[in-house]
């Protein structure tokens, strides 16, 4: 078999894990090719390069793996590498979705059980996903965390950002539709559209939640305040509230419109838009896992 490393420093990745993770998994196969990741969009070009391996061994957080699943799915299907993750950031939402263990050479030993399995992923007009869509609330929480928070806290730095969010959060106007069912109508605090079941290391607990069941699970609401804050100071917030101001839909596909450009937060990626077409592509992708 041949397999691609695609390994991202800037993730924390060291020379020294890098080798622990070639020594963990060389016995697999022939030949092993090794690619750093220098700049932004470096990942997403290697991944697209990869076509002709078995595997592909991603080596780094959340958002290198948003970057090699948008590249991967430039490819035809039948081209697209199986992918071993080997998780090296801060929060490693997706990584914890498919029960990965979040050190690294625990991880690689992973590979070598060459356990398959497919995903869904996520298709926001050109752009890719694997873990979530978020907007309001979710989109400028991560907008708003302290770079050395996040490194010296982790999760709890998404805490803290989160209830800084929370005194400056306004309710925004969104239309939610499927085909020509209109969803829902009117004014919420975020909008949840996930394929994980992380979101900054917080478990959604959304008992529904699948990654390969071809449905998006869809989380809107209106609630706001300290009753929310309580529960995130007690790290138990989960987005399957039992309350009239939270809603819970399973949809395939989903178009998302907005009376103004919001900030959308896609696996923690940024960018802006007054209207999403949303789809799943059904298992789209071959992850190894436990």
């Amino acid at each position: 078999m041949k397999g691609m490393i695609i390994s991202n420093p800037k993730s924390g990745t060291s020379e020294t894990m890098l080798g622990e993770v070639i020594g963990t998994i060389e016995s697999h196969y022939d030949e092993i090719i090794i690619k750093k990741t220098l700049a932004e969009g470096d990942a997403s070009r290697f991944a697209e390069e990869s076509g002709s391996f078995d595997h592909l061994i991603v080596i780094g957080g959340d958002g290198t793996l948003h970057e090699v699943v948008n590249g991967l799915m430039k490819l035809p299907r039948d081209k697209r590498p199986v992918i071993g993750l080997i998780p090296g950031g801060t929060c490693n939402d997706f990584a914890r979705a498919l029960e990965l263990p979040i050190e690294p050479s625990r991880a690689a030993k992973v590979i070598n059980m060459l356990r398959e399995k497919r995903v869904d992923v996520i298709k926001i007009g050109d752009r890719y996903a694997l873990n979530f869509i978020g907007v309001g609330l979710i989109a400028d929480t991560s907008r708003q965390i302290d770079p050395n928070e996040k490194e010296t806290l982790g999760s709890i730095g998404y805490f803290l950002a989160t209830i800084r969010q929370f005194r400056e959060a306004d309710p925004f106007y969104i239309k939610l539709s499927r085909r020509d069912d209109v969803l829902f109508e009117g004014e919420v605090s975020f909008l949840y559209v996930g394929n994980g079941s992380y979101l900054g290391t917080v478990p959604t607990k959304l008992e529904t939640q699948s990654f390969s069941d071809g449905l998006l699970e869809v989380v809107h609401s209106s609630a706001i305040g300290f009753p929310m804050i309580r529960q995130l100071l007690a790290q138990q917030l989960g987005l399957d509230q039992s309350s009239t101001e939270w809603a819970h839909i399973q949809t395939d596909e989903l178009v998302v419109e907005l009376k103004q450009p919001q900030i959308i937060d896609v696996d923690g990626e940024h960018f802006e838009t007054e209207r999403m077409s949303i789809q799943l592509d059904k298992e789209a992708l071959t992850f190894l896992t436990p």
